[in-house]
């Protein structure tokens, strides 16, 4: 965990910084004037930077992928900048592509000396705890929670009551690693994420499924022909389990230029996001979950309520 201290009320101005291994994100919130403790959402970016992708022999981090996250993580401080945003307010994690790289931590050192945005890695576990503490906080009427994060690198997965977290894994799959390896061959795909999610702790009990990140508010999007990003369209929503799996189908038979073009899918999660919404599917099979709710409020946030737990976000 981030290694701050505890206060209950945020700064008027802060940043929340998600880099992971396909995409960045970035959430700025203002607080209100009246109530330190109330925060409105006023800008949110994303920007995909594959970090993931086209790894060395050993591992290492691709240079043209770190290119375009130098120049994403720089437009990203330069807001911060014209937003008024201190060094000192902003939350800032990194995931699975830069902790599995032997050359991650140097990167993230090029990354501060260009950029000024200070990152810290976190591990599959504390990845999935906060995760599922974001949930919490966003969907409160949904506990307890069974949270599927779907990343580029890893899945997690944890069940989240009211205040704690019963249990939290992490596994080396995701839709970049899955599609890199096995392309849109459904056949292929499905029998990878069943071998990869097959350990899953059993959730006993009646809870709410809520699917995390980009491959799930995507998969939303697509199904939904949702042909601008709004928030508010998505956070919340539900999808069945047999709507994944039909888009997935439907994605499949494409060619990547085909997918380029469908409503709602982001040119650069084409290529990664039948192989996302499988390892999705796979997970849902796996607690026989027939839908779940959507969530576009992720490790960033989990950020936020872990630094300060009575922030309430509107927006």
């Amino acid at each position: 965990m981030f290694p701050f201290g505890r206060s209950d009320d945020p700064p008027s101005r802060l940043a929340l910084i998600d880099l992971g291994s396909n995409t960045a994100l970035l959430s700025v919130l203002f607080g209100a004037p009246q109530e330190a403790r109330c925060l409105r959402v006023a800008e949110e970016l994303q920007i995909m930077t594959g970090l993931g992708r086209d790894k060395g022999p050993n591992g290492e981090l691709d240079e043209a992928a770190k290119k375009r996250v130098l120049r994403a993580l720089g437009h990203f401080a330069g807001r911060l900048h014209a937003l008024g945003v201190p060094p000192s307010a902003v939350l800032a994690a990194t995931t699975a592509a830069m902790r599995e790289a032997p050359d991650g931590r140097e990167f993230m050192a090029l990354i501060r000396e260009r950029t000024g945005i200070e990152l810290q890695v976190i591990s599959g576990e504390e990845e999935a705890e906060y995760v599922a503490l974001a949930q919490e906080h966003s969907l409160p009427e949904a506990l307890p929670i069974l949270m599927i994060d779907i990343g580029g690198g890893s899945t997690e997965v944890a069940l989240r009551r009211r205040g704690s977290t019963d249990w939290k894994t992490s596994t080396p799959i995701g839709s970049v690693k899955i599609s890199e390896a096995h392309g849109t061959d459904l056949d292929a795909l499905s029998a990878a994420a069943r071998e990869a999610t097959a350990h899953l702790p059993p959730a006993r009990g009646p809870h709410t499924v809520v699917g995390v990140a980009g491959t799930v508010t995507t998969g939303f999007s697509v199904a939904r022909s949702l042909r601008v990003w709004d928030p508010s369209q998505v956070q919340g929503k539900s999808m069945t389990r047999d709507e994944v799996l039909q888009t997935a189908r439907r994605l499949a038979v494409m060619s990547p230029g085909e997918r380029r073009s469908v409503p709602g899918l982001p040119p650069g999660r084409a290529d990664y996001i039948v192989g996302g919404l499988i390892i999705l599917a796979t997970v849902m099979e796996h607690y026989n979950a027939m839908n779940l709710r959507i969530s576009d409020r992720g490790v960033r946030f989990g950020l936020l309520w872990e630094r300060y737990p009575l922030a309430v976000v509107e927006g």
